[in-house]
């Protein structure tokens, strides 16, 4: 099954490659800036949606669906996005040492003008983790374009003590989730298909 993935995460294409989706990569580019008093849940809802509405397809692109996702880090009512620099990476890094937080990536899927969306949370455990690990960490790793300045299938899966829910809402796709949608929204048997 063919699949737009208005996102030009790598992470996502290679979970939706992985379960056997052809893809056409087509990011969106919208404004990410949070809006006064939004939560985290209403933010990726938000952006997600905002994602898959930017996607511009061409007549005959009109029954392919569209996959957007947006996921953010929150410890507490903190949200920690993409960092900005280095510095805001390490911070990040250094809030989320020795404590909980959790993991929210909202799901679309367009077909046409109907949407479909999910939001997904999982919890994750960071050990104490020493300034000196943290320097390495953001010298030896791309981590500019990772909410929360982490990736769990990368340097950062030693950070991990434990985790409660989806792995792949962490890796940045709930892939079981995102078939359901596609289900539901009543595109080919994806089974079949994918």
């Amino acid at each position: 099954m063919k699949i737009i993935l208005a996102s030009q995460s790598p992470r996502r294409l290679f979970l939706l490659q992985a379960a056997g989706f052809t893809i056409d990569v087509r990011p969106s580019h919208i404004d990410e800036s949070p809006k006064q008093g939004e939560d985290v849940q209403d933010m990726t809802s938000r952006l997600c949606m905002e994602k898959a509405k930017a996607c511009v397809l061409q007549h005959d692109e009109l029954k392919i669906p569209v996959i957007a996702a947006d996921t953010l880090v929150a410890i507490g009512d903190e949200v920690l996005g993409q960092p900005k620099d280095i510095a805001q990476a390490k911070q990040m890094i250094q809030k989320l040492s020795g404590q909980k937080h959790q993991v929210h990536t909202t799901v679309c899927v367009r077909l046409v003008d109907e949407y479909l969306l999910q939001t997904v949370t999982t919890e994750v455990s960071f050990r104490q983790i020493s300034d000196a690990e943290i320097d390495v960490y953001v010298r030896h790793n791309d981590i500019l374009d990772k909410a929360g300045a982490y990736a769990i299938q990368g340097g950062a899966s030693g950070f991990i003590t434990s985790i409660q829910g989806s792995l792949d809402n962490v890796i940045g796709l709930p892939v079981l989730e995102t078939m359901v949608l596609l289900k539901r929204i009543r595109c080919e048997d994806v089974e079949s298909e994918a």
